[in-house]
């Protein structure tokens, strides 16, 4: 996602230097020039990041514009450092960064192209320049990871850093170590029956010419992000949809409809668009059962009996997330989710995890669409930052600030060192 939010800022930035018909030179670091548009560039990101308006005060923007220049002096002093250095990245991790942050471009905007019409920028030019950003970037990371190698800090410089710095650091929410097991409501068989029946009545009206598949789409499937472009899903590589999806898409040709797709979203009918390369353009509509009392209170009842095994010890609550979740980051963590801040968990369920005995098994409870069960075994209280429940974090932020000031003094020599003129 960083990536994605640069590749953005760079078409915006190419875009807005496009348009800018007189340049100049704002700085000189070593061999390198900073121009005034880059400059803006960086005030633009700036001022987004801070969401100030347009009619922001020319004394804000030039302070952002300060703050710009500077940060792009720091990166080129970075990059000079790394030449004479030096310093290089592999080929191969920037073309595997590039990679994905085209396919992330494409799957927001459909293709490069669309991208770059998007952006009113040449479509060639937005692999060049984002290359060029990406292996930037790796390099910058690489001469810091040289430079904080080896930094640590002891006990003493945390309790010191606690001491200077403890009134200003934000009041934590209260945070749950849990384990838990997540049932879907389980349907009835007669619902998905009716939902297959009502799918293949309108593949039959699309083969007929009754409807077309983008109106049929538009009135029926239930996916809101692709209904309204005619169930449309863009050109998309490997790796993005489930896999009965993929599988299913991957096997169809050019114009040929599937048949039924069974996904835990519900059912499909995907018709293929396009192909280019392994991307494929994927149209789909999506029919969602809608589950009632009764397929609540089946689940519910399953949810009961496996609690009954796991209070009997035949079974363990990590064995039944095995069984079960489909989630693999929950599977490899065989259902305990370690310590979470409780803002980050369903409010429906805050009482609960607050307030149920340590080690205890819950009742199922229904939150987000899914039945639980959930054992917490360890809790901290809101409230100050202590050194006792929350050492790991204070050695964090004290290994942070650290760092900064060893980067700050390193920068503020290597400037004394080198060739800079400003403009």
């Amino acid at each position: 996602m960083r990536h994605l939010v640069i590749v953005l800022t760079t078409l915006f930035a190419l875009n807005a230097s496009a348009q800018q018909l007189i340049d100049g030179v704002a700085a000189i670091v070593g061999e390198k020039a900073i121009l005034y548009s880059e400059v803006d560039q960086v005030t633009q990101l700036f001022a987004m990041q801070a969401k100030l308006p347009s009619y922001s005060s020319p004394d804000v923007i030039q302070q952002l514009r300060i703050r710009a220049l500077d940060e792009l002096l720091n990166q080129q002093v970075l990059l000079e450092y790394a030449r004479q250095e030096t310093i290089e990245v592999e080929d191969r991790s920037v073309q595997m960064q590039l990679e994905q942050s085209l396919q992330n471009i494409e799957l927001q905007y459909g293709s490069l192209r669309k991208a770059a019409e998007a952006f009113g920028v040449d479509h060639y030019k937005i692999k060049s320049y984002y290359e060029d950003q990406i292996r930037t970037n790796l390099l910058v990371e690489q001469v810091k990871m040289e430079l904080f190698n080896g930094v640590r800090v002891s006990r003493r410089e945390v309790e010191d850093f606690y001491e200077v710095w403890q009134d200003s650091f934000p009041a934590k929410n209260p945070q749950v170590d849990f384990s838990i097991l997540s049932l879907s409501v389980e349907l009835g068989p007669d619902k998905l029956d009716q939902l297959r029946s009502q799918l293949l009545g309108i593949k039959q009206d699309i083969e007929s010419g009754k409807i077309t598949f983008v109106d049929a789409a538009t009135q029926y499937s239930k996916d809101p992000g692709s209904a309204a472009n005619g169930g449309s899903l863009g050109l998309v590589g490997r790796g993005v949809f489930v896999k009965p999806f993929e599988e299913a898409a991957y096997a169809l040709k050019v114009g040929e409809m599937s048949a039924i797709v069974e996904t835990q979203f519900g059912l499909h009918l995907l018709r293929l668009d396009d192909k280019q390369g392994d991307q494929v353009n994927i149209s789909h509509i999506l029919l969602m059962p809608v589950a009632d009392d009764q397929d609540r209170q089946t689940t519910s009842d399953k949810l009961l009996g496996i609690r009954d095994e796991i209070l009997s010890d035949s079974t363990t609550i990590a064995e039944q997330v095995e069984i079960y979740v489909t989630d693999e980051y929950i599977k490899s963590r065989k259902g305990q989710m370690g310590m979470t801040d409780i803002s980050l968990l369903p409010e429906d369920i805050h009482d609960l995890l607050l307030n149920i005995p340590l080690e205890s098994l819950s009742m199922p409870v229904f939150s987000g669409d899914q039945f639980h069960l959930i054992i917490v075994h360890r809790r901290l209280a809101g409230g100050k930052i202590n050194l006792v429940d929350h050492w790991a974090e204070v050695e964090n932020m004290s290994l942070e600030y650290k760092k900064r000031d060893r980067y700050q003094s390193w920068i503020d020599d290597q400037r004394d060192r080198m060739y800079i003129q400003l403009k």
